[in-house]
């Protein structure tokens, strides 16, 4: 009998387009959502390899009818918060430097 070796896919990265308050546009991966105080939040990765940029972490805002809109979160004291609680989730997922 023939041996199945199957080795399980990848989802495709989802990529996501920001535009920002002066019309400029950057592509980013969406690793993961997670929650803090009730609030979700998508921590994003660039799609160019920018050392300077590292992650981005924005605010998830649901419009409705399957849409929603992203905001960006400026406070450093929260960002952090928000990505411990990404290493908590997502530590076995993720090399973190």
């Amino acid at each position: 009998m023939a041996e199945n070796n199957i080795e399980p896919q990848e989802k495709p990265a989802e990529i996501i387009t920001l535009e920002d308050e002066d019309g400029n546009t950057a592509e980013f991966e969406y690793l993961e959502a997670v929650s803090v105080d009730g609030v979700p939040y998508a921590v994003l990765m660039p799609v160019e390899d920018d050392e300077d940029l590292g992650v981005v972490i924005v605010e998830i805002i649901d419009l409705g009818l399957e849409s929603e809109r992203y905001d960006a979160v400026t406070d450093e004291a929260l960002c952090d918060r928000i990505f411990e609680q990404f290493r908590r989730e997502f530590g076995d997922k993720y090399e973190f430097e």
